[in-house]
């Protein structure tokens, strides 16, 4: 079996971007809505997401530039301090995919993709009414990476609060349960996939059942 040998020094930013998403795969999307100080929501999907501190609970997202500028999300984020993340689920790819559209700042996404706002309880942005999991989130930290031509902004938030469907939750709402969740994922491309066929391993340093460390 031969190996290609790939130095991303010698690529341009277009190709390394297309290995990196080619190579950390699924990624969980991140559908984060925000809000203008004029009172403009926004929504829009970002699949360079992660968790980083689990108490407090924190995520991170990565949001680039568009034309040299901070991107709605951004520039939303730095006015109100505010954002909720939602889980995108099967039955909602299709209104996520509308919100990665290109609209002016005066559009909301929202409505483009017939979805329904509804008030969070710590922050100014709104919550999706159909979407079955959300997390309502205070900006912690924003850092810039990267070109200075072309930088990534790195948000972290800490979660103030979750909003979790009864239907998706197991034992009493102490878990939710990913089979029910039924996530959708980012590939490369304009490729995603589903989490249907999904299967348990319990880790040999883990008691049956037992889910986190003692």
């Amino acid at each position: 079996m031969s190996y290609r040998v790939i130095d991303p020094a010698g690529l341009d930013r277009r190709q390394i971007y297309r290995l990196l998403v080619g190579s950390i795969v699924p990624r969980p999307i991140a559908w984060v809505s925000s809000i203008s100080q004029a009172g403009v929501h926004n929504l829009a999907p970002f699949s360079f997401f992660t968790c980083v501190c689990h108490y407090p609970p924190m995520i991170s997202l990565s949001v680039g530039v568009r034309g040299g500028d901070y991107k709605h999300t951004t520039q939303n984020i730095l006015e109100t301090r505010g954002f909720v993340v939602h889980a995108v689920t099967n039955g909602l790819e299709e209104q996520m995919n509308v919100c990665s559209g290109d609209f002016p700042p005066g559009v909301s996404e929202f409505e483009m993709a017939g979805l329904t706002p509804v008030p969070s309880d710590f922050v100014p942005a709104p919550r999706v009414a159909e979407a079955s999991l959300a997390m309502e989130c205070r900006l912690h930290t924003l850092l810039t990476l990267g070109d200075p031509q072309h930088p990534t902004h790195l948000i972290i938030g800490e979660i103030l609060r979750w909003h979790v469907r009864e239907d998706v939750t197991a034992e009493e709402g102490k878990y939710i349960d990913p089979v029910k969740l039924q996530p959708v994922g980012r590939l490369a491309g304009n490729h995603y996939c589903r989490t249907q066929d999904v299967f348990f391993m319990q880790r040999p340093d883990r008691k049956p059942g037992q889910l986190t460390p003692s």
